[in-house]
């Protein structure tokens, strides 16, 4: 006879492995650009993306500051 314990993992395991299954049975999307975009887009990207005050830059995009200044991220 298992414990209240054993069973609860047992069961936990058992769940996440179907979980993982459904995921990686799903079928693809027929446009990846379109889904790297938006990952590309998403808040976490920009803000590790985005370069600091002082960094080389060849447009305003790159910057956090949002102004490139003679290759250069600054605030005005």
């Amino acid at each position: 006879m298992r414990t209240l314990q054993e069973r609860i993992i047992l069961a936990s395991l058992l769940l996440t492995l179907v979980c993982a299954a459904q995921v990686a049975s799903l079928p693809l999307p027929d446009d990846w650009n379109g889904l790297l975009l938006r990952t590309k887009r998403s808040l976490l990207w920009r803000w590790n993306s985005m370069k600091p005050l002082g960094a080389s830059c060849r447009e305003h995009s790159e910057c956090g500051t949002k102004y490139c200044r003679k290759n250069i991220c600054s605030f005005y």
